[in-house]
Order: structure tokens, then C-alpha cells, then sequence
């Protein structure tokens, strides 16, 4: 039985998600339990780092830490905006003023938030636990001048070089549409049906393609230098045919829909600057043959061997992939640069049948005007190899392809410890220059094998993200 997923169905399972979500928040037992105005970590978890800050009309907000509590004063506008703004001395445990604390950046502690500042009331007790853990000694202007809205960002189509710190969780779920609804001819585009009218000897032509895709993420970090990541997708893929025949043109429709491959993937943090403003990190990935993979094969006219199911409808590659790469992340106050560079390798399975490897290069630069907001341009350029079959390149498969899409980030909530995001991309290839081969019938007359593109792309997710403290910084 065919499963269809559309995107009115997505949205009201997002519209119940975010009317469900509040409703559990009300639990007496959670309102109870003061959280951090900024991310909604649990104060009592970091009683160490806490901050508390009574604004002029004598309300009070507490933070989990120091990065937090000076996000807080710049969106308020300043520390004129307060009665008091106060942190917890590492050494002490006792509240002393911010202004006039000493900071330590960028140490090999990291307590709460990141950027990891941790305040202290002696400034040779902040020079003491430097010469240990490293870091830069700061005071509360240059780090009310140097913190950005937000701790890092996330792009949809590339990856960060930031990990987050030890105790970080995050789960979610994604929804993805593709479309691609013009073939062609290296970077020349035409219409399916001018493509197929004009030429009596061309058989076939693929004329559109739809991918619909559900997927549950999560990240959790074991360490402060390591991120792990875990992909489950959903796949539904929709194609039409154009087919020529004495009677005329006629529209053949496909899809298959299942369970796709499972990516699992580690980001190693190699280097970072004390100030948290620039990052380095080596990427590894696998995926698992979880999707189905057909291989029966027919011939076609020129008798060659094809697969019955085309790689648009393939669920899976039926075999481990391997992906490796570098990231780099920079931060200038309210902008995040990202940018990468990956390599997906895709042996033959058993089937005799390889997808093409891919190199993939990336740049994502986004805006923070504040810490619940995020508004992002992100480009990434792919060069994809050509498919094999039985060794055989398949010359309609593969070649270059450049995308550009506009990102949103809205933390819309706190609850439970964590925080609550809304996610959206929406994108298109700017530059394509696909491969095809001129081919010829059993009658001698030229025609053309081609593969769709142009179109659009899209992204919808809603994220929680939670970090469980360490023991060892509660106390």
C-alpha cells in the first residue's frame, strides 16, 4: 500500500506539536522549577554559574550562566535597564556584582553555555584557575562587547564546526520537499513536453520528480570536543515519464516509499580560539543500507542492461556509504560564518550498481539580531560522478550543481530544561550542468538520454535542545 505523505499533512502534525507542547509546559511541577530566561536550562543545575538580574520595575530573571546573563543585558538595552545585575563567584559560591567580576573565556571548563565565561569576585583567583585551564582574563565591558545573541548557529544544507559541550541533546523532526520539473541538456534547461514534441525518435523523457521526506534527528554530545548525529528518514519519491509511441505522448507515473538509508555521523573539534569566535572540526560519516534497493533489470532498445527501478526511485544505495570532511566556523559580534568541504564516497553494492561519489563544498552566513531569531543566506556546490552499472558509467547521471537557499531559525519556547526551535529553509539551484548522452535508435535517428533539474527545495523542522549539566560543575 502506498503511504502519502503531502505537505498539508506536515504542518498540522507542526500545528498540533506546538499546541500540545505549551499545554505539558503548564505542569505545576515544571512551573516550579525556575529555568534560564535565555535558553531554559534548569538554574538549579548550575548553581555555580547562575546569574540574577532585578530589572527597574523590580522584576527579577535568573540565567544559567554568565554568556546567558549578558544576552540578556543586550537585549534589554543595557545595564542602565537594571536594578542589579549579580553572578555566582566560581571559588565562593557567593553572588557579587557583574560590572565589577573578572572573566575568564574560553577555558577548558565549560560549566554552561557556551561561549564559557566564569566569573570570579579576586582577579588573582581568575589569573590562578587560567594558568590552569587556560583562557583569556576579560572584564564585564569586554564581554558585554564581545558576546554574540546567540552561542552558534545551524545551517540546513552544510554543517557547524561548533560542538556544543558535553551533556548537549537536541531531537527533532524534518520535513523536505524537492521538486525538479525541467530537463537538462548539460546547462541548458528545456521543457519535458517541447523536448519529447520535437523529436518523433526520442522514446522517453523523465518530465518531473517529487521527494518527499520525514525524518527524526538527534545530537548529543559525550564530550566537549565531540558531536554526534543521527539521521532516520521516511522516503517518499514520486517521477513521471513522458513515452512516445505511433499513438502518441503519453505520461507514465512512479513512486515508491519506505524507509531510506540511516545516517550516522561524528564532528571532532581539532582547534578553537579562547574568545569561541573561530573553530575547526573534521567530520566522519556513515550510512546504513536501510532502504530498499531494486536491481531487477530489463533491456531496453539498444540492449543494454537497465535497472527496472530508476535511481530517482531508489529508497536506498544497498550499501555503507562513507563521508569525511573539514568545517570551519568564524563569528563576527552577530554574524556566523560557516563553511565546509565533504567527501561521499558510494561503493558498488551487490548488485553490481554505484552511485556516484560526490564532493560538496558549502558557505552559510547568518544574522542574530537577537537570541530567539536567525535569518541566513547558505550556497553549496556539488560535483556528483557518474552512476555505474556493472561497470558501466551511465552517461545520463551526474554532474555539477550549485544551490541557493534562505534559513530561519525562531526559538519560539522554553520548556523542560531546554528550548524549543522552528527551522525553515527554501532554496533552488542556481547553476546546473548536468550530463546526457546523444544516443541513436535501431532506425539510425538521434535522440538524447537527459536528467531533469531546475525546480525548488524546501525545509520545515522543530527542534528541542537540551544540555544535561556535568556532576562535577553543579556544586
Amino acid at each position: 500500500m502506498t503511504v502519502k505523505i503531502n505537505i498539508g499533512f506536515v504542518f498540522v502534525l507542526f500545528q498540533l506539536l506546538l499546541l500540545s507542547i505549551p499545554a505539558a509546559a503548564k505542569d505545576p511541577h515544571v512551573q516550579d522549577r525556575p529555568s534560564c530566561r535565555v535558553c531554559g536550562m534548569w538554574i538549579d543545575e548550575y548553581k555555580r554559574t547562575a546569574a540574577e538580574l532585578v530589572y527597574k520595575d523590580g522584576h527579577k530573571e535568573s540565567t544559567c550562566g554568565v554568556a546567558c546573563m549578558l544576552r540578556e543585558v543586550e537585549d534589554a538595552g543595557g545595564l542602565d535597564a537594571f536594578e542589579s545585575v549579580k553572578v555566582h563567584d566560581w571559588v565562593t559560591g557567593e553572588l557579587v556584582d557583574a560590572e565589577t567580576a573578572t572573566y575568564v573565556m574560553g577555558s577548558r571548563v565549560i560549566p554552561d553555555m557556551v561561549p564559557n565565561y566564569i566569573a570570579f569576585a579576586k582577579r588573582e583567583e581568575a589569573e590562578a584557575f587560567a594558568a590552569k585551564e587556560g583562557g583569556d582574563i576579560i572584564d564585564f565591558n569586554i564581554a558585554f562587547q564581545d558576546i554574540s545573541p546567540v552561542g552558534t548557529t545551524a545551517p540546513f544544507r552544510i554543517r557547524t564546526a561548533v560542538t556544543p559541550g558535553a551533556g548537549n541533546f537536541s531531537v527533532g523532526m524534518v520535513y523536505g520537499y524537492t521538486q525538479k520539473d525541467n530537463l537538462k541538456i548539460g546547462s541548458n534547461s528545456t521543457a519535458p513536453d517541447q523536448f519529447i514534441g520535437k523529436n518523433k525518435a526520442q522514446p522517453r523523457a523523465p518530465s518531473q520528480f517529487e521527494g518527499h521526506q520525514q525524518a527524526l534527528i538527534a545530537n548529543y554530545s559525550p564530550t566537549d570536543d565531540l558531536a554526534l548525529f543521527v539521521n532516520v528518514p521516511w522516503i517518499e519519491r514520486r517521477t513521471h515519464t513522458l513515452s512516445q509511441s505511433p499513438a502518441g505522448i503519453s505520461d507514465s507515473p512512479a513512486s515508491e516509499n519506505g524507509i531510506g538509508d540511516i545516517s550516522l555521523e561524528g564532528r571532532y573539534n581539532l582547534w578553537r580560539s579562547t574568545r569561541w569566535d573561530k573553530f575547526a572540526t573534521v567530520l566522519l560519516g556513515t550510512s546504513l543500507p536501510t532502504g530498499q534497493f531494486s536491481a531487477t533489470r530489463t533491456l531496453n532498445a539498444q540492449g543494454q542492461n537497465l535497472i527496472a527501478t530508476g535511481p530517482a526511485l531508489q529508497l536506498g544505495k544497498d550499501t555503507a556509504t562513507f563521508t569525511g570532511g573539514l568545517l570551519y566556523s568564524q563569528r563576527w559580534k552577530d554574524i556566523w560564518l560557516h563553511a565546509s568541504v565533504l567527501y561521499n564516497v558510494n561503493p558498488e553494492n551487490d548488485d553490481q550498481f554505484a552511485f556516484g561519489d560526490v564532493l560538496t563544498g558549502g558557505l552559510a552566513l547568518h544574522y542574530t539580531p537577537n537570541y530567539d531569531l536567525m535569518f541566513g543566506i547558505e550556497i553549496d556546490s556539488s560535483y556528483t560522478w557518474k552512476n555505474e552499472d556493472q561497470d558501466f558509467k551511465i552517461g545520463n547521471s551526474g554532474g555539477t550543481v550549485t544551490n541557493l537557499a534562505f534559513v530561519s531559525d525562531w526559538r519560539f519556547m522554553n520548556a523542560f530544561g531546554g528550548n524549543f526551535k522552528l527551522r525553515s529553509s527554501v532554496g533552488l539551484p542556481i547553476y546546473e550542468d548536468l550530463n546526457y548522452v546523444n544516443s541513436v535508435n535501431p532506425l539510425g535517428k538521434p535522440f538524447q538520454q537527459v536528467q531533469l533539474g531546475d525546480g525548488f527545495f524546501a525545509n520545515l523542522a522543530i527542534q528541542w535542545t537540551f544540555r544535561d549539566a556535568p556532576d562535577r560543575y553543579q556544586h
